[in-house]
């Protein structure tokens, strides 16, 4: 598999109850991903926290989650989110992340002030002078207030080591045909070109050479089932397209981060609530969620 290409999952670091990394739920979660069947998986990311981690806590977490992809009867890439508030950070990020075994990067651009496009250009060009592992442009323009450009991904396609771009499915100013307008600008470049965003994913977003979701990490056979059906342009199990639909709509109403521990907790992956001043789950969330899990088709 290509890199960045096919069914990525983003799980969250799961916590013990004195706020530490469980990196057994962690390599638990990678490994099942694994065995259900995504192509890769993504640590450290928003799923993850990973911006409320030290450098040591880190390093922990990616070797835990090299160690798991890289056992068992399947194997799959284990790619890092290295997105920092400075250019030192995220290289100091970048370099550790290869030095665990990592297989890839995958960075988002942003700074306290927003950032313009030569800075944003300036930054991947960093990384790819000092780190050879291929990366991921994840554009995430509603929270950073910068939108990558078609000719912009063209550019660092040809300059740097970006091979994938993760962009949202859906904004709430954009309007459709946006994969169609990155390969077209990246046209004989290889770039993958993917797509976030649990809602418009489960719901029929355009077709994207990647799917880039934390909810594969917690219900992987679900998520893979309904990937390989739209890939191959077959009517998705009506079961679990359902249940899908409406775990998604229940993740909707709560914070991303809380909601999935608290989904995690309910599928029985020990965790405590994520690193404030992320609030938990309130309990009519919880009842909420535990409503939709107990309607988990083979569950």
């Amino acid at each position: 598999m290509t890199a960045f290409r096919g069914l990525l999952a983003y799980p969250i670091t799961p916590l013990t109850d004195d706020d530490a990394p469980d990196l057994d739920a962690l390599g638990r979660l990678v490994r099942d991903a694994a065995g259900a069947g995504v192509d890769g998986v993504v640590v450290l990311a928003s799923s993850g926290a990973g911006v409320t981690f030290d450098p040591d806590e880190r390093d922990a977490v990616v070797r835990a989650a090299v160690a798991a992809g890289s056992t068992g009867p399947t194997a799959v890439p284990v790619h890092v989110a290295v997105s920092g508030a400075s250019t030192r950070e995220v290289l100091a990020r970048s370099r550790a992340a290869r030095d665990a075994g990592a297989d890839g990067l995958v960075l988002a651009p942003f700074s306290y002030l927003p950032l313009d496009e030569a800075e944003v250009v300036a930054l991947f060009e960093a990384v790819a002078a000092d780190v050879d592992l291929p990366v991921c442009f994840y554009n995430r323009s509603v929270q950073t207030a910068y939108d990558l450009t078609p000719g912009a991904l063209a550019h660092l396609a040809r300059t740097t080591n970006v091979v994938a771009v993760k962009d949202a499915a859906s904004t709430p100013a954009r309007p459709g045909g946006r994969v169609a307008e990155l390969r077209a600008a990246t046209d004989g470049l290889g770039v993958s070109v993917g797509l976030s965003g649990d809602v418009p994913l489960v719901r029929g977003a355009e077709p994207a050479d990647a799917w880039h979701t934390g909810l594969a990490a917690l219900v992987p056979a679900e998520y893979v089932a309904l990937r390989r059906a739209r890939t191959a342009r077959a009517v998705p199990d009506a079961r679990v397209a359902r249940w899908l639909h409406d775990l998604t709509a229940a993740l909707a109403d709560l914070r991303p981060v809380s909601g999935f521990h608290a989904l995690a907790t309910l599928l029985g992956v020990p965790t405590a609530p994520p690193r404030g001043p992320s609030l938990p789950v309130p309990p009519d969330g919880v009842a909420r969620l535990r409503e939709v899990v107990a309607r988990r088709p083979g569950g």
